[in-house]
């Protein structure tokens, strides 16, 4: 089985495939991860003492001719019986071709998000992403989304209507998310935070994630509500920007930068809202986190209606203005019964034992 994603680092897909992967019995299975480069990550070890195999193309993921022939040679040599496709964009979907052209037998393409990043040649990328999810997306053999709006960004009305696609939940643990009040207290004094409003945000420092706007309500907040910190995981492009701008807004003392970790549950744990103001998401798969670590949470109207599982979110437009997000953050009720949340996100679809079952059938050839 090759699963495939263009960049392997400590995203979302890398999380999502991380958890499947590690739920799958490898006794039936051979898996490789193949990436255009490859990154360190959290996520990288684990799968590696499980026999997972790690390949990289080119190394970057502007090759593409470089890629795509490195692509081909590695469907020569590995006779892989699936190939499926995480992807985010649909040049990604030239794999597909390729994996059809070399005889393998399913073939999945995986929409993961749904929209661009910001950037001068976004135009150029996304004339190129339409070319090529009209051009190459018919040579899957599966269409999987995470949402319905992240099927609608990477696959033609032709798929839509036609074939359908199946919603794949992006699987976590949603045990290891269980509240525990004694490491809570243990990480907010650790931190120094203890006694604090502690509004948390999990994700890549980058465009998307639109932190830069988190740290402009934090500073309104910090005119309005008790005494606060921003407690900010993830790296990213963006910190050093990021940095300078909590310096200017005078909020540098309370915002954390704690950077990666893969203990994020219990980050969850010590914080008391979750802040989430993304400019677009496919899923989203960190709100689910953060309900079922029973944080309420604030997010954009861009996260996607599958990732709203509980009654403890609270959709605000980002254009609804600083003011508004900080008002919205402040009357939060902290959630006195943090364990029940648990159990809704549970049943909601998002065990990632069933979700890894779903996709193993597949790999095996076995589903209906």
């Amino acid at each position: 089985m090759c699963c495939f994603c263009e960049k392997w680092e400590s995203g979302g897909i890398e999380s999502f495939l991380h958890n499947v992967i590690m739920e799958m019995d490898m006794s039936r299975l051979e898996i490789d991860i193949v990436a255009a480069q490859i990154c360190e990550s959290v996520f990288t070890a684990s799968p590696k003492e499980k026999g997972v195999g790690f390949y990289e193309l080119s190394g970057s993921q502007r090759k593409l001719g470089r890629n795509h022939k490195m692509f081909k040679q590695l469907l020569k040599e590995r006779h892989y019986d699936v190939v499926h496709l995480n992807i985010f964009q649909g040049l990604s979907l030239y794999y597909a071709y390729l994996a059809k052209k070399a005889e393998v037998a399913v073939r999945i393409a995986h929409s993961h998000n749904t929209a661009l990043r910001q950037s001068k040649t976004k135009w150029l990328k996304l004339l190129l992403h339409n070319a090529g999810k009209s051009l190459w997306a018919e040579n899957a053999t599966d269409f999987w989304a995470c949402s319905r709006v992240a099927a609608e960004f990477m696959f033609p009305q032709s798929v839509l209507e036609n074939k359908k696609y199946e919603f794949i939940p992006n699987g976590i643990d949603v045990e290891k998310f269980r509240f525990n009040n004694k490491v809570r207290n243990q990480i907010r004094k650790d931190l120094d935070i203890e006694g604090k409003l502690v509004i948390g945000n999990v994700g890549r420092l980058c465009y998307q994630k639109n932190q830069e706007y988190l740290l402009e309500v934090f500073a309104k907040l910090q005119t309005q509500g008790p005494d606060s910190v921003l407690l900010l995981v993830g790296e990213g492009e963006l910190k050093a920007e990021l940095q300078q701008q909590a310096e200017e807004l005078g909020v540098a003392d309370k915002v954390i930068f704690y950077g990666v970790t893969d203990k994020v549950e219990q980050l969850l744990w010590a914080m008391d809202v979750f802040a989430f103001p993304s400019r677009f998401e496919g899923l989203g798969i960190v709100v689910v986190e953060a309900q079922a670590a029973g944080l309420p949470v604030v997010c954009s109207d861009n996260v996607p209606g599958e990732a709203l599982v509980t009654d403890l979110v609270q959709k605000v437009k980002v254009r609804s203005g600083v003011d508004n997000w900080a008002e919205s953050i402040l009357n939060c009720q902290v959630n006195a019964d943090r364990l029940s949340a648990n159990e809704q996100v549970q049943k909601s679809g998002f065990a990632v034992v069933d979700v890894a079952k779903r996709i193993e059938k597949t790999y095996l050839g076995l589903r209906n």
